[in-house]
């Protein structure tokens, strides 16, 4: 997956630059839906629904059964004719085994419709906020690249002047260098980042997407609520899809088990004999269920019931300990972007400030002012991956709590 977002997002960088398009965050997720996934995953639920509604109440096709003859004796011959039909009912409660198994597919396409969505949602959420950190770093590393453009011409001047040195000279040119060569990672990273997004939501990836607007802001419970909301986590939806499965095989193998039970077929005849007599008869026949009871495929599916259980504690494990990872993540990204807006990022901006100062009254270094600059350039593009995270980190516990809560997050 990786090595063909690669290669798409070299293509992209070696054709002409196409118009970017803006998309913001509620746009990308308002597409989930209606991505291939997704789409098929409800039109699946759909189906099943609709042919469901249209089951006949009996299990059995009714039998019409046509007995042409011809009798001869010495003085007499003519043709027999006998008509009958006729109709089988299960006494083992087939259909009604049916209908559960019915119902009980349609609960585990609509669960796995809202696992797969889920799923969606947040592979876009957090590939629209990586696009959209790797698009302020770009924009960070242009803002870079002037300001080491501008240093390096400085340095020359002064270099004409004899106030620096050839080795100042030639730090400053590196400076510059490994601007550019940022700005160009930067800008290989975005390329990356817009074609995966295009490809998650199904779009062109040689029309490249724009991370635009503000970043999303989402309400959380409490802290105090957080560990009940763990507790619950064997809810999620994959882990629900999981259980009603295993609910599923269990549905189908009573319908198995049903469907060899004891039959009654009910028919009713009418015969004209060849001398023009004519009758009728009713008929019954019952088939016991004495040896035949759909033991090997109802035992085939309880052995994947037993399966499907097991799996679907192991996804409810996991889904507890994501869910907690990302309650832990909320409150780590927060404190990570308080220590970069309150500590770091300003100290870094006023030792970039004196730094200069210093340089301009000749009490300081060009390599002082490039590590100054080089500081705050790595403290402004952390700012932006962390705001980015820290979002990411509240956006995932949002749709985990509205999926155990059965609410759809728009």
């Amino acid at each position: 997956m990786r090595v063909m977002v690669a290669v798409l997002a070299a293509l992209v960088l070696a054709a002409s630059p196409p118009e970017v398009t803006p998309l913001t965050f509620e746009e990308a997720l308002a597409l989930a839906g209606r991505t291939p996934g997704p789409e098929s995953a409800a039109r699946a639920a759909e189906v099943r629904r609709a042919e469901g509604a249209r089951l006949s109440p009996f299990v059995f096709n009714p039998q019409l059964t046509v007995e042409p003859g011809y009798r001869q004796r010495a003085d007499e011959r003519g043709a027999d004719l006998r008509v009958g039909v006729s109709q089988t009912f299960s006494l083992s409660g087939q259909t009604g085994a049916r209908n559960t198994a019915i119902r009980a597919e349609e609960a585990v396409l609509d669960a796995e419709a809202r696992a797969v969505l889920l799923s969606r949602q947040l592979a876009i959420a957090e590939a629209w906020l990586r696009l959209w950190a790797a698009e302020q770093a770009i924009i960070q590393s242009g803002h870079e690249l002037k300001l080491a453009t501008s240093f390096r011409d400085a340095v020359q001047g002064a270099a004409k002047l004899g106030a620096s040195t050839k080795l100042e000279l030639a730090e400053a040119g590196a400076y510059l260098a490994e601007a550019r060569l940022a700005e160009l990672d930067a800008e290989g990273q975005v390329a990356e980042r817009r074609v995966a997004l295009a490809m998650l939501l199904g779009k062109d990836p040689s029309r490249p997407l724009q991370a635009t607007g503000a970043l999303p802001e989402v309400e959380l419970p409490p802290d105090a609520e957080w560990a009940p909301l763990v507790a619950r986590a064997s809810r999620m939806p994959e882990a629900a899809a999981r259980t009603l499965g295993a609910q599923l095989e269990r549905a189908r193998a009573a319908e198995a088990h049903a469907s060899r039970g004891t039959l009654l077929q009910v028919g009713v005849a009418g015969l004209r004999e060849y001398d023009g007599a004519a009758g009728g008869a009713l008929t019954l026949t019952l088939t016991p269920s004495l040896f035949e009871r759909g033991e090997r495929d109802q035992g085939a599916l309880l052995a994947s019931a037993e399966r499907l259980e097991g799996e679907a504690r192991d996804v409810g494990h996991r889904a507890a300990a994501g869910l907690a990872l990302t309650l832990h993540e909320v409150e780590h990204s927060r404190q990570v972007l308080a220590a970069l807006r309150g500590e770091l990022l300003p100290s870094a901006e006023e030792a970039a400030r004196l730094r200069e100062l210093l340089f301009q009254s000749g009490d300081s270094t060009v390599p002082e002012v490039v590590l100054a600059r080089r500081a705050l350039a790595a403290a402004r593009i952390r700012l932006g991956h962390a705001r980015a995270g820290e979002a990411w980190a509240r956006v995932k516990a949002r749709f985990f709590i509205d999926a155990l809560s059965g609410v759809s997050t728009p």
